[in-house]
């Protein structure tokens, strides 16, 4: 995870709080990317729609950012994770009717063969991912895709510290467990580790 913030975008964060159209777009393009990641990973129906929604609330907000670039972006992915949780409690209320939809029907098991090759790469991390618990799964995302510290991931998500690296530890600690039961063995675990 870079620590290291260019100054391109540190100094992109103070001409964007002065409306500079320039510096909002590579605010924008800098952040977005990650921001849509989280949220499609997270399960957002319109995860395009919501980094937008967060930018129209992020944006007019800029001149009261602290912190340059790294606060921008954690502010970002704060508002990013309180739109999602607004709609997901949403959907919640609400059952969604779909014509069913065989492709998406997820009662349905693979052939060996298509679950062997569902093993390699991205779609592995995935699924791991989605038998995370959610606060588990919030903070390796938060951690690994938006590249949060600490302090940054307790303040998205609204916990303490001390309980996100709890948090975090038994993530990985679950995560191992499930690379070790899916063959992946203790080496490929390693790189796992926030």
């Amino acid at each position: 995870m870079g620590d290291l913030v260019s100054e391109d975008l540190e100094s992109a964060v103070t001409a964007a709080s002065r409306g500079e159209p320039a510096a909002l777009r590579a605010i924008y393009e800098a952040l977005s990317p990650r921001v849509c990641g989280f949220l499609r990973i997270r399960g957002s129906e319109d995860p395009e729609g919501l980094t937008n929604e967060v930018f129209l609330r992020v944006l007019p907000r800029l001149s009261e950012v602290t912190g340059g670039y790294r606060g921008l972006r954690a502010l970002c992915f704060s508002v990013a994770r309180g739109l999602l949780v607004d709609e997901l409690r949403r959907r919640g209320r609400q059952p969604v009717l779909d014509e069913y939809d065989a492709g998406r029907d997820r009662r349905t098991h693979a052939s060996a063969e298509d679950q062997a090759l569902d093993r390699i790469g991205e779609q592995t991390a995935l699924e791991l991912l989605g038998l995370l618990p959610d606060d588990q799964r919030d903070v390796v995302l938060l951690r690994v895709l938006g590249e949060l510290s600490m302090a940054e991931t307790a303040a998205a998500i609204g916990r303490s510290e001390v309980m996100v690296k709890k948090v975090q530890a038994k993530a990985l600690g679950a995560l191992r467990a499930l690379m070790d039961n899916e063959g992946l063995g203790p080496r490929d675990a390693k790189e796992v580790d926030v």
